[in-house]
């Protein structure tokens, strides 16, 4: 069983401009829930996988493509609809 592999990210609320930080089990999800703990808005904050490398396991292996999410120091937020 692997361990959660979770980080701690910097947030900045779409309703009240304000930064918080929180800490989350990274996924394969792409995008978060989240509630403001300053004004309570809801919101939803996109993340963004970059291609990381191709891995070929063997001849003729049209290869599998390695992701990983790439975090900016504050991750803007939307409006949840």
């Amino acid at each position: 069983m692997s361990k959660p592999n979770k980080k701690r990210l910097t947030f900045q609320c779409w309703n009240c401009s304000k930064t918080f930080s929180l800490t989350i089990e990274i996924t394969d999800e792409q995008e978060l829930i989240l509630s403001c703990p300053f004004c309570g808005a809801e919101s939803v904050a996109k993340l963004h996988r970059e291609k990381k490398k191709t891995v070929y396991r063997g001849e003729g292996d049209t290869g599998q493509d390695e992701w990983e999410y790439t975090f900016p120091t504050i991750i803007q937020t939307q409006t949840r609809e």
